[in-house]
């Protein structure tokens, strides 16, 4: 059986107006790809709604498998989506429902005003004897409500036999048992799947597995949980059908960049707080005549080659990874014409330190340029998602002394 739990469709609450053709387009392709996997359900989360609630009416049309959603309803109380489904795995009949967080921010969603949210735990309580009553052996909800939400549904004694969350609050965390309810989530990012294998036990229980099942996983009520996290390597092959759309789709993603780039891709510029004035930015080259050795372990690094690593994907002209592969994008006293990014190319000095005319012109003084040892600055860009192996202390020493931890 295959289920999401939300959050599926686009990647932020709110796409900007020049995103919205990609996230059309990247929407598109997800649907796509679940159909021809099998998916069994998909609740909707508030992510999945962010070009609005008519848009994925219109996307719904397009999946072979249903959208489920006991709570969203527009604005009469009348429901959206089906509120569950019913499916046979293995004998088993199988309850499916989902619930969306009722924290949803209407103001940010196109036409949210269209719609409303009922409450979770009113809306579980009324539901899940309807469930049993309609002959489910097992109840699956589906939900990106944060974690504490989960396990206070849980905690209410209701009869649901599983919980697979997706809220962006939550980053992978080990499955727990409240009561008889087994709550599990995956991480932000999509770089994992998650599989659970349920068996029902028979009068022998657990003592019936294998060692290796057995002491790996948990009894809930006469049944065993085995749960595994998955990670999407790269080495892992393309799906013959769905790797070449995929390949397709980045194709056209990065023409539709380049188009873009050949008008203006100039922007209102931030105002940073704490740059000086007459204060500029002046290179890693500059940096490099007074802190040679330093600057040699730049060069040698990968944040010398940030930009090319762009330029090598086609992918240079993407706003969404330009800021983490040049110097001062979008800020105050650097670029944001993407076509004439010129010396502000690649990961340098000042990314971390503030502009260094001011260091420069007093002749190196150390009280005029900003010290950071931070991870925080790091943070921004290797986040796990996308650096998902770096390490701060290893990367700073490094840096910093040239020695390898």
């Amino acid at each position: 059986m295959i289920v999401n739990a939300g959050n599926l469709l686009f990647r932020r609450e709110v796409v900007k107006p020049d995103k919205i053709v990609e996230a059309q387009l990247v929407s598109d392709i997800i649907i796509s790809s679940y159909n021809i996997m099998g998916c069994d359900a998909l609740n909707i989360g508030a992510y999945d709604l962010s070009l609005g609630i008519d848009y994925l009416l219109k996307k719904r049309a397009k999946a072979k498998f249903p959208f489920v959603s006991a709570n969203l309803c527009d604005k009469h109380g009348k429901l959206l989506f089906k509120p569950w489904v019913m499916k046979t795995e293995a004998g088993v009949k199988v309850a499916i429902f989902g619930l969306i967080d009722e924290k949803l921010k209407l103001d940010k969603i196109p036409g949210g005003h269209k719609i409303m949210v009922k409450d979770p735990l009113a809306v579980a309580g009324e539901l899940l004897p309807k469930l049993k009553k309609a002959g489910a052996e097992y109840v699956i909800l589906l939900t990106n409500l944060s974690g504490r939400e989960c396990r206070r549904l849980a905690q209410h004694g209701l009869q649901i036999d599983l919980i697979v969350g997706s809220s962006r609050r939550n980053q992978i965390s080990l499955p727990i048992k409240v009561k008889n309810t087994y709550i599990t989530h995956l991480d932000r990012g999509g770089k994992n799947i998650g599989q659970l294998m349920v068996e029902f036990l028979s009068a022998a229980g657990t003592s019936a597995l294998s060692p290796s099942q057995r002491f790996k996983g948990i009894e809930i009520e006469n049944k065993f949980y085995l749960n595994k996290f998955m990670q999407l390597r790269l080495d892992i092959p393309d799906h013959p059908e769905i790797g070449p759309k995929v390949d397709a789709l980045l194709e056209k993603l990065k023409r539709l960049q380049k188009v873009k780039a050949t008008g203006s891709m100039t922007i209102p510029l931030k105002k940073n707080v704490g740059i000086k004035e007459g204060n500029q930015y002046v290179g890693a080259d500059v940096c490099g005549k007074c802190h040679q050795e330093r600057y040699g372990r730049w060069k040698a690094s990968g944040h010398a080659r940030a930009y090319q690593s762009l330029v090598a994907k086609q992918q240079q002209f993407d706003v969404e990874c330009i800021g983490c592969h040049s110097l001062a994008y979008d800020k105050d006293g650097g670029f944001t014409d993407l076509k004439n990014i010129g010396f502000y190319a690649n990961v340098q000095c000042e990314s971390c330190h503030g502009p260094g005319l001011i260091h420069v012109n007093s002749k190196g003084d150390p009280k005029k340029i900003v010290k950071k040892k931070d991870p925080e600055i790091c943070l921004e860009c290797h986040i796990p998602e996308k650096s998902p192996d770096f390490v701060f202390m290893d990367y700073f020493i490094h840096m910093c002394t040239g020695k390898k931890k």
